[in-house]
C-alpha cells in the first residue's frame, strides 16, 4: 500500500464523518479548499492555522500530506545516519507539528519499504487535538513487520504555560519538524522559547531532521536556534523534488475527479539533518 492509497482510506472516514447530504459535503470542502488557500497566502502575518473544521482537515490531508510524507520518507531512506536509527530495538520519535500525519506516514513507509522490525513509539504533538481521528488507527490498516505505537498530546509552542506540561517528548532518538516552522514563523517571538529549549533538552546523539518551503526566513530562523544550540549539521540541501512514479493521483478516486485542486506533486524546499553532539 503507497501513501496515496492508505491516505484514501483516511480520506473515506474524514468524507463520512462531514455532516450534510453529498453535495452540501462537497461544496464544504471546496470553500475549504479556497481558504485553506487564502490563509497560506497570509502565512506569515497570521501563522498557526485552525484545523479544527473537518472539512479543511480532509482539504490539507488530500493536497498535501502525500507530498510532505514522500518528502519524510526520500530523507530517511536517502542518508545513512538517519536509516541506522531504525536498525535498532526500539525507536522514539517526537513528531513536533505532526498532527497532520505527515511525519508519521512517511516513517511508516520507510518501515514498511525496508521491512524493519524495530519497535517504533511516535508522539505526535499538535495544537489541534482533532488530528488524532484522522491517525490514531493508521496503524490496523496496513500489515507491518514492526510494531508502532502513537501517542497524540496537544502541544502549542507558542504558549509556554501548555508546552511546559509536555518535557518527555524530549528525550526522543529523532524529531521531526515537516513544514511546522513556517506555520508558526509569525508567531515566533513566542516559539523561540520552546524551540530553544527543545534543541537544548535532545540527548547526545539525537538527531532532528527539519524540511520546509525553500524560504531563508524559514531556514534562517531554524539555523540559528540550531547554531545557538551547538547542533551539528549533519546534512543540509535545497531544491526541487517530486512525488515518485509508484503515487497515483488516481488513487485518491472518487476524490480526484470531484474536487478542483490536484494533490501536490512537487515542492521546493530545505532540509536540515542536525545532530546532538556527543556530551
Amino acid at each position: 500500500m503507497n501513501c496515496f492509497q492508505l491516505i484514501k482510506t483516511v480520506l473515506d472516514e474524514a468524507y463520512d464523518a462531514i455532516s450534510g447530504t453529498t453535495v452540501e459535503k462537497d461544496a464544504a470542502i471546496e470553500e475549504a479548499f479556497e481558504n485553506l488557500s487564502k490563509d497560506y497566502q497570509n502565512l506569515l502575518n497570521k501563522g498557526c492555522l485552525d484545523y479544527s473544521d473537518p472539512c479543511r482537515r480532509f482539504a490539507y490531508i488530500y493536497k498535501y500530506t502525500t507530498s510532505h510524507a514522500n518528502l519524510v520518507y526520500s530523507k530517511i531512506d536517502g542518508h545513512k545516519v538517519l536509516k541506522e536509527l531504525f536498525d535498532r530495538v526500539k525507536l522514539t520519535i517526537s513528531c513536533i507539528g505532526g498532527g497532520p500525519g505527515s511525519d508519521f506516514l512517511g516513517i511508516m513507509k520507510y518501515c514498511l519499504r525496508s521491512e524493519k522490525s524495530v519497535e517504533l513509539k511516535c508522539q505526535i504533538l499538535d495544537r489541534d487535538p482533532a488530528w488524532s481521528e484522522s491517525w490514531s488507527d493508521v496503524d490496523d490498516k496496513v500489515e507491518s513487520t514492526f510494531r508502532i505505537s502513537t501517542s497524540h498530546q496537544p502541544l502549542d509552542v507558542a504558549d509556554p504555560v501548555i508546552w511546559n506540561k509536555f518535557s518527555k517528548h524530549f528525550s526522543a532518538d529523532l524529531f521531526t519538524l515537516i513544514y511546522f516552522m513556517s506555520e508558526v514563523y509569525a508567531v515566533r517571538d513566542r516559539a523561540n522559547d520552546y524551540f530553544a529549549a527543545l534543541m537544548a533538552n535532545m540527548k547526545p546523539g539525537a538527531l532532528l531532521l527539519y524540511v520546509d518551503n525553500n524560504d531563508s526566513r524559514f531556514t534562517n530562523w531554524f539555523d540559528g536556534l540550531a547554531s545557538n544550540a551547538g547542533l551539528e549539521v549533519v546534512h543540509s540541501e535545497s531544491g526541487w523534488e517530486g512525488m515518485p512514479y509508484e503515487e497515483q493521483k488516481t488513487h485518491l478516486q472518487p476524490y480526484y475527479n470531484k474536487f478542483t485542486p490536484d494533490p501536490k506533486l512537487k515542492a521546493n524546499i530545505a532540509c536540515r539533518i542536525v545532530r546532538k553532539p556527543a556530551s
